[in-house]
């Protein structure tokens, strides 16, 4: 980051500096802090980094706090360290000249973001989120990372509720803004897909008429979202209607798409890195994106070929046993289990498809009919199924067959799995049911 004075991060956050110093990067966590760190001292659920300001001032660094709970040098109060660190991004971004991408949707977030930033770096310098660093902690975080060498920041933006985006928005304003799709997530916190659609609608109602919104045209509910949008609209998709267009779509033995993209009169062959179709919208996306910045469509495809999966994101592994396990462990919906069992469904595989599958967290009233839907799809895609958590017997009611346990824990305790060179393996849940401990167990003795 461009180094700031304990005065001017006071000035931005509205806070009162003790003593002077010189700030060189900013942390949350006491133990990434070095002399010449900020550490924002955020009140937690179980840990309150106000404990930790001693430790972070006697090593050199300085540290932002809530007001009243440290008088010594080295300290910038504040009534809300939360607010402030925000507050901070906002105004160190506002002092560079350099335009922001921001990425929203109900799924492929990260993916759409990684490509983006992969097609762009072609070009310029470009400083992303890192991950799925991308709520109201991790996006000033993002920017607060921000150096002067770089020429574009592409954010990604996650949400739980209405107004979040808006917050978000509000700290990184973007120039481009990229609507992946809009589907059921956090419906439990939403209440309806009304407000789903609402709040990624706050992306397009931060831009005025000189932004450019990237949408996904063949989503009903984000052109909906971009009728009173006044800049201008660049809409990608599948569909012949777009401006740019995937077609021909084919797998490979991985289950890697190749494609021709199409904008204009130009059309380029793609092969992409990543697994599943749903990727030839992110790599829509992404090229959309490259083309607003004079990034041809053969530079950014020869980027794509180089970008491979992020980690518990249909992350393919190879056994030495010769099972091949496919990770997608991170995080589950209706429409990204859909495309992972597709991916699964599609891939080359010798021995037999196996879908081991947990609960979709916070689709409130729709939850019991999409877990059985998902197991009636699990059903047609794989051979033997497995299915894990609150919702496995709705999954099993779904597919007609498949065995249940409550738990992770439960399966890991008391369930071997037999499989074979050349057997294929999905494993796919929400966060919360901690399915990367069953890919571990899978993954014993290393990979080839």
């Amino acid at each position: 980051m461009r180094p700031l004075t304990l005065a001017q991060i006071a000035e931005y956050t509205q806070g009162q500096a003790v003593g002077e110093g010189l700030v060189r990067n900013v942390v949350i966590d006491s133990r990434k802090a070095t002399a010449g760190s900020l550490f924002i001292a955020l009140p937690g659920e179980k840990v309150d980094g106000h404990q930790f300001v001693s430790d972070v001032l006697a090593q050199g660094g300085y540290a932002v706090v809530k007001e009243g709970s440290h008088t010594g040098p080295g300290v910038v109060q504040v009534k809300d360290p939360l607010l402030a660190l925000q507050e901070l991004a906002r105004g160190y971004l506002a002092a560079f000249s350099v335009p922001v991408v921001a990425i929203t949707g109900s799924n492929g977030k990260t993916s759409t973001k990684d490509m983006v930033a992969q097609v762009l770096s072609t070009a310029f310098a470009v400083h992303a989120t890192e991950g799925n660093f991308n709520n109201e902690i991790g996006v000033p975080l993002t920017v607060l990372g921000l150096e002067e060498h770089h020429e574009l920041v592409v954010v990604e933006m996650g949400m739980r509720g209405l107004g979040q985006i808006r917050r978000l928005t509000e700290i990184s304003p973007p120039n481009f803004g990229v609507i992946t799709n809009i589907g059921p997530v956090h419906l439990e916190l939403l209440g309806g897909m009304g407000n789903i659609a609402q709040a990624k609608g706050e992306l397009l109602e931060a831009m005025d008429a000189n932004g450019v919104a990237i949408l996904n045209g063949d989503d009903p509910s984000v052109r909906g979202q971009a009728r009173s949008f006044k800049g201008r609209i660049v809409y990608y998709g599948l569909d012949v209607a777009n401006d740019v267009v995937g077609r021909g779509i084919n797998l490979d033995v991985e289950g890697r798409p190749s494609f021709t993209i199409r904008h204009e009169q130009q059309e380029v062959q793609v092969q992409l890195a990543l697994p599943g179709v749903h990727n030839v919208w992110n790599a829509c996306a992404a090229l959309a994106v490259g083309l607003q910045f004079g990034v041809s469509l053969e530079k950014g495809a020869v980027a794509l070929t180089e970008l491979a999966s992020s980690a518990m994101r249909l992350e393919v592994r190879r056994t030495p046993r010769g099972i091949i396990v496919v990770n997608d462990s991170y995080n589950a919906s209706p429409a990204s289990m859909q495309g992972a069992l597709n991916t699964l469904g599609h891939m080359y595989c010798s021995g037999k498809r196996v879908a081991i599958l947990g609960d979709m967290l916070e689709l409130g009233e729709i939850a019991e009919s999409a877990h059985i839907e998902v197991g009636r799809h699990a059903g047609e895609c794989a051979k033997q199924l497995i299915f894990i958590g609150q919702y496995a017997s709705l999954m099993q009611q779904g597919a007609g067959r498949g065995e249940v346990f409550a738990s992770t824990d439960q399966f890991l305790d008391s369930h071997e799995l037999k499989l074979e060179s050349g057997d294929l393996v999905l494993v796919k849940a929400s966060r919360g049911l901690l399915f990367e401990k069953i890919v571990e167990e899978l993954l014993k003795g290393g990979d080839e």
